[in-house]
C-alpha cells in the first residue's frame, strides 16, 4: 500500500510542476520577454491604422476612418505573463493576444464563418528617434 501511495503522490506532484512551469505557448513559442506598454504608440493592421493607450487597467484602441480616430475597443489584462483579452465596440469579436519583445501586439481570434482561427498581428510604428532593429 505505501508504495501506490508514494507513486501517486509522485504522480500528481510531477504533473503540478509541468503545469506550472509551462511557459511558453503559441503566442510566446521563443519565451522572448514580454513587452509593456507604457505610452500611446501607433500601430497598424493590413494597412489599417491604430493607436495604443494605456490607461488605468486597460489598454484602449482607437481606428483611424476617414482621417478621424473612433473608438475600436480594449486590451485587458488576464494573467501575469502577458496575456491580454481585446473586446472590440464595433463589432462582437473577442481575442487573445500578447505583446512581443519589440512591441507588436499578436492575437488569436475565432471567425465563426470560416469556422477557424485567424492569427493577425498589429505592427508597431516606428517613431523617428527610433534606432532601426538589428539584422
Amino acid at each position: 500500500m505505501k508504495p501506490i501511495l508514494i507513486l501517486l503522490s509522485l504522480l500528481f506532484f510531477t504533473s503540478g510542476f509541468a503545469q506550472v512551469n509551462s511557459g511558453t505557448d503559441s503566442l510566446n513559442q521563443k519565451g522572448l520577454p514580454y513587452f509593456k506598454l507604457r505610452e500611446p504608440a501607433g500601430y497598424t493592421l493590413e494597412k489599417q491604422e491604430f493607436t495604443f493607450s494605456p490607461e488605468q487597467g486597460r489598454i484602449h484602441i482607437k481606428k483611424l476612418q476617414d482621417e478621424e480616430e473612433v473608438d475600436f475597443g480594449d486590451l485587458r489584462r488576464t494573467t501575469d505573463d502577458g496575456l491580454y483579452i481585446m473586446t472590440s465596440t464595433i463589432n462582437e469579436d473577442v481575442s487573445f493576444g500578447r505583446f512581443d519583445s519589440i512591441g507588436n501586439f499578436r492575437t488569436l481570434r475565432y471567425d465563426k464563418e470560416t469556422d477557424s482561427v485567424i492569427e493577425e498581428r498589429y505592427m508597431i510604428r516606428k517613431t523617428e528617434n527610433e534606432e532601426p532593429e538589428p539584422k
